[in-house]
């Protein structure tokens, strides 16, 4: 079984200032932050695990200190930073970037081939590169959570943050085709932009937020939240059989 890693990192040391800025962010869409549900055993194909934003009611969140000057933050839903809240024109990343002025970065990594990269500059321009593959949240394979990625960007690189040489050190050349090791840079990103944290990138972590599990990371401040009872009928849409919002 290949890799899996739905990772978010800040360029920001304050892990409180990011806390709090994602509490704003959420609260803007109506969320309210809850305590942590009582610890459960998750269902299959649970969908905070495999499921989008608009498919639950409950979204967990964990900040923590990665290297210096650097903050992670794993969630469930996998991809909720990623994704566009209702009626936005860009993904929730871009708009904590802007709210914090700093620089940031999501990988995600779907069994070890495919991959998506979202990078994020101080001055809130960002770009996608990768491949999905085509999914069941993400059928075109060139749409990730309604952004376009194109066929001339599938190469993983970077072009707004100066991380690109990671990228060289996992890439072989000696073969006419390049070829990029994805498991071995979301390796060297963790132990890089994660330092002492780097073992708490792996998406066990963002299981223990599906399985509602207190978080053991030094320094984490964890989070949930949830939709305020009277709007959940009028925030949840309608979804495939299946993937069912648990309210």
């Amino acid at each position: 079984m290949g890799n899996w890693q739905n990772t978010t990192y800040i360029r920001q040391s304050d892990t409180q200032a990011v806390a709090d800025a994602i509490i704003a962010l959420l609260r803007e869409e109506g969320m309210q932050q809850v305590a942590r549900p009582a610890s459960r055993e998750p269902e299959p194909f649970d969908p905070m695990q495999y499921a989008g934003a608009m498919a639950n009611n409950l979204w967990g969140v964990v900040v923590f200190p990665g290297a210096p000057g650097w903050t992670i933050v794993k969630t469930a839903p996998f991809e909720l930073l990623g994704e566009r809240a209702p009626d936005a024109n860009c993904m929730r990343l871009v708009k904590l970037a802007a709210r914090l002025k700093a620089a940031g970065l999501q990988i995600n990594l779907y069994d070890s081939t495919l991959f998506v990269l979202i990078e994020v500059d101080d001055q809130s321009r960002y770009l996608l590169c990768g491949f999905t593959g085509g999914t069941a949240r993400n059928p075109d394979p060139l749409m990730f959570n309604e952004e376009q990625l194109t066929e001339d960007r599938v190469a993983i690189r970077f072009e707004l943050l100066p991380l690109q040489g990671l990228v060289d050190e996992c890439t072989d050349h000696e073969d006419d085709a390049p070829w990029f090791d994805n498991d071995a840079f979301v390796d060297r990103l963790a132990q890089t932009l994660g330092g002492d944290s780097a073992l708490w990138c792996d998406n066990l972590t963002s299981i223990d937020l599906v399985c509602h599990q207190l978080q053991p990371i030094p320094g984490a401040i964890e989070l949930y939240f949830e939709w305020p009872a009277r709007d959940r009928e009028a925030k949840l849409p309608d979804l495939p059989a299946g993937l069912a919002p648990k309210l």
